[in-house]
């Protein structure tokens, strides 16, 4: 049976099945080699091979669903490197996965409506980069039926020259909690949850605690979810 697979990539995130998503991505520069580790980081199934089997056991479960991955010796080894050297042979507990932004997402189970129903029950909001760092109320936010409380935790894209100054696109991750938020609780997300490439806070390395915290990298038909496994 064919399973759809979700990460990053230009274009779109979603594809039918493994063997589609290795075909498009062959096409693209650097190939699959670029791709694979996405495609592992952000699939519930793929993560839980790796975390039970080995790198190994991942590897044959990929070919085993796209038999192409085998003629693809750069992109294993590639595979390999990414486990042993960026990841140190560690992955979370709790589950990742890349999903379209205009989807279904379901989050402590409350289904929202897409990315922008997460955005508009966000209740605080604030960037912690600015030099007076501050935390603002959000006026006219909708309360979440469920009682969730969402924050957004934001940071401008970079600005290099003039031409930038106009840009007010943001990396954005949204923190979900069944408790209300405070300043102290923000800044809390803020010093026990570093932030990766491109501000994202969802990596493998988040305080259970603090689950789930979502990621939108402000331009891109996708996020990134972390959450606890049920």
């Amino acid at each position: 049976m064919k399973q759809k697979v979700f990460f990053p990539c230009y274009g779109g995130c979603e594809f039918g099945s493994l063997a589609e998503a290795v075909n498009y991505v062959r096409k693209m520069p650097g190939g699959l080699s670029v791709y694979i580790g996405d495609i592992v980081k952000y699939n519930i199934r793929f993560r839980d091979c790796l975390r039970e089997k080995g790198i190994d056991g991942v590897i044959k479960m990929l070919i085993d669903e796209a038999p192409a991955v085998a003629n693809e010796a750069k992109a294993i080894e590639n595979m390999k490197w990414m486990w042993t050297d960026r990841m140190d042979e560690h992955i979370a507990d709790y589950d990742i996965q890349c999903l379209p932004k205009d989807s279904l997402i379901l989050i402590e189970d409350y289904l929202f409506n897409g990315l922008d129903e997460i955005d508009a029950h966000s209740e605080m909001y604030g960037n912690p980069t600015h030099r007076f760092s501050k935390w603002y109320s959000r006026e006219g936010y909708i309360h979440n039926p469920a009682g969730l409380h969402i924050g957004n935790i934001w940071e401008s894209y970079p600005t290099f020259d003039s031409f930038d100054d106009s840009d007010d696109r943001s990396y954005n991750n949204y923190v979900i909690s069944k408790e209300p938020l405070t300043e102290e609780k923000m800044d809390e997300y803020c010093n026990r949850i570093s932030a990766s490439w491109n501000a994202c806070m969802v990596h493998e390395y988040i305080p259970e605690e603090l689950l789930p915290v979502l990621y939108w990298d402000g331009s891109s038909d996708n996020v990134l979810l972390a959450t606890a496994k049920v």
